[in-house]
């Protein structure tokens, strides 16, 4: 029975008082509903009819009609509430694995899938972003530039495989070691960067050594053996935007880069700071 047909049941009781007269539901196609004694419903397959062996008048007629018409408007009504429920029901699972597809679609995009850090282009961005919120709101900003020591010697004494795992241990490394709202990524090759927000150049030095000593503390086994490695970082930064209000990426990391390699030249495994005595010194004269 569907839920007109119950609801027009239920009323069947109260009808019969009102007109003091004992109704009855029969199917539309059967024999009583063709007699006298009956009225066609608007409800496809009733039909309503008198046992008093009396005929309805117009007026009971016309009643009948009008009381069994609003019973199927409403189910035709609740009809199309719940289909208008289903078919939003269903956008909303659509959109949202729209969303989660998005989302992994993000993820792989932006992601190194060697180490799971970002990707260098991601890097890119956030550095841009966080420079033009520091010349628009004076937010300090910092980035760390950190290179493996020594790293083509692992690969040719153990094998890229290995290089690979030292590669995993230190972007597992980086990730432990950062704030939430840090963005370290892997900028190429055995060469990684932290981009810090909200973070001071006074404050940096602290953060650089933390990530160095973790560096140096976690190995990787690697054919039998621990295997130890080090790494050099480079940091630079602003705490407030520049008088001239001109500072590029490219010229924040290329600061960060020149500390870097004045780590390495002055021994690897340490941390300097950038200052403009730097930009005399050839980036390019260091081996890892």
């Amino acid at each position: 029975m569907s839920i007109v047909e119950y609801a027009a049941a239920r009323i069947l009781s109260p009808l019969s008082a009102l007109l003091q007269k004992p109704l009855s539901l029969v199917d539309a196609q059967s024999p009583e509903a063709r007699s006298a004694f009956s009225v066609r419903s608007p409800i496809p397959r009733l039909a309503i009819v008198s046992n008093d062996g009396k005929p309805f008048t117009d007026d009971q007629r016309l009643l009948l009609h009008e009381i069994f018409e609003v019973i199927r408007a409403a189910e035709e009504n609740d009809a199309r509430f719940r289909e208008l429920e289903s078919r939003m029901m269903s956008l909303q699972r659509e959109n949202l694995d729209l969303v989660v597809r998005n989302r992994v679609l993000s993820e792989v995009t932006t992601r190194d899938s060697l180490t799971g850090l970002y990707n260098r282009w991601y890097v890119l961005e956030k550095i841009e972003g966080e420079i033009n919120r520091s010349l628009r709101h004076g937010s300090p900003v910092s980035l760390l530039m950190i290179d493996i020591d020594h790293f083509k010697w692992v690969n040719d004494t153990y094998g890229h495989a290995v290089g690979d795992q030292v590669l995993q241990t230190v972007g597992r490394t980086l990730k432990e070691s950062c704030r939430v709202y840090d963005v370290p990524g892997r900028y190429g090759g055995e060469e990684f960067c932290v981009v810090l927000p909200e973070t001071r150049l006074s404050a940096t030095p602290i953060i650089a050594e933390r990530i160095r000593a973790r560096v140096a503390e976690t190995g990787t086994p690697a054919n039998g053996v621990h295997l130890a490695v080090t790494a050099s970082i480079g940091a630079a930064g602003i705490d407030s935007p520049p008088e001239d209000g001109i500072l590029s990426p490219s010229a924040l990391i290329d600061r960060a880069d020149r500390a870097l390699y004045t780590a390495k030249s002055r021994g690897r495994n340490r941390v300097e700071m950038w200052d403009s005595q730097l930009l005399e010194i050839p980036p390019d004269t260091v081996n890892h």
